[in-house]
């Protein structure tokens, strides 16, 4: 089921010369390169289609995460590792959470798209999603049964997140929550269903805003926003690494998930107690 053969011949086809464009394809896939895009979208895109598919995200992560400590299947072993990377081998291998996590994210982006039904744009998110779906197998974190289980997976919960949600972010962090809170005790309350939890709640909270958001007034302004609003991000990540207390935890993700909803609020004030009234240059 899980094709160790299969794996070992692809991973056997990739020279090590190429780990370092591996392992950059594999970060196309991790939860903070997948956050920070939906953050920069959501700031600079369309508002109520990047919450919907942040909603998608986490309650993503509180499925996979509940499902894999149910199968509780092994990773491949440690020798079959293309480079050693920290933390990969943390947690179960099936079905792969990268996989899985790139067909929700890149996928879901593309579901909600007006360009869902382009023939280019569909080759070109699939391809994505291979890529980074094959370089877990090539780095020896995944055998080829876990990715083409993930990112199937991904593509069923896709389905199911439009149709429960109806394009509705609220229905989304609805459904992230009633996910998330099982998957707590699923997984022993692990770091990564608490992220999901305060996530739930913090769009929960603030999902009533997003249609009132400012819009843009100028490139400048979105500049702004991205440097304020990521660095609030990265300030609230080094906390999370200080902190160990699940209330703690749960709130802090609640807030990290907030913010980057009532960061544009925060900026365009920002920017009108600086330059008045008149709108930022473009």
């Amino acid at each position: 089921m899980r094709l160790a053969d299969e794996s070992a011949v692809i991973r056997d086809a990739i020279p090590a010369e190429y780990a370092d464009v591996v392992v950059m394809l594999t970060e196309l896939g991790g939860v903070s390169v997948l956050m920070g895009l939906l953050a920069l979208l959501f700031w600079w895109g369309d508002r109520r289609r990047s919450a919907l598919v942040i909603s998608y995200a986490i309650a993503g992560l509180a499925f996979l995460l509940a499902l894999k400590s149910l199968l509780e299947l092994p990773r491949p072993p440690e020798d079959a590792m293309l480079v050693a990377l920290p933390g990969e081998r943390e947690g179960y291998g099936f079905p792969s959470g990268h996989a899985f996590a790139a067909t929700v994210v890149y996928g879901g982006l593309l579901s909600v798209s007006d360009r869902a039904r382009e023939p280019w744009a569909v080759v070109g998110v699939g391809a994505l999603i291979v890529a980074i779906s094959l370089s877990r197998v090539v780095l020896g974190v995944h055998y080829l049964g876990d990715v083409i289980v993930g990112a199937i997976l991904g593509v069923v919960f896709i389905a199911a997140m439009n149709r429960l949600t109806r394009g509705v972010p609220a229905a989304g962090f609805t459904v992230a929550l009633v996910l998330a809170v099982p998957a707590v005790y699923v997984t022993g309350a692990s770091e990564d269903t608490l992220l999901a939890v305060g996530g739930a709640v913090g769009g929960l909270l603030t999902a009533g805003r997003i249609d009132q958001l400012p819009d843009l007034r100028s490139r400048l302004e979105g500049v702004v926003l991205a440097v304020v609003g990521g660095g609030v991000v990265a300030g609230l990540q080094v906390v999370e690494s200080l902190v160990g207390t699940t209330p703690v935890l749960v709130a802090l993700y609640a807030v990290l998930v907030a913010w980057i909803v009532v960061a544009p609020i925060i900026v365009s004030r920002l920017g009108t107690d600086l330059v008045g009234a008149t709108p930022l240059g473009s």
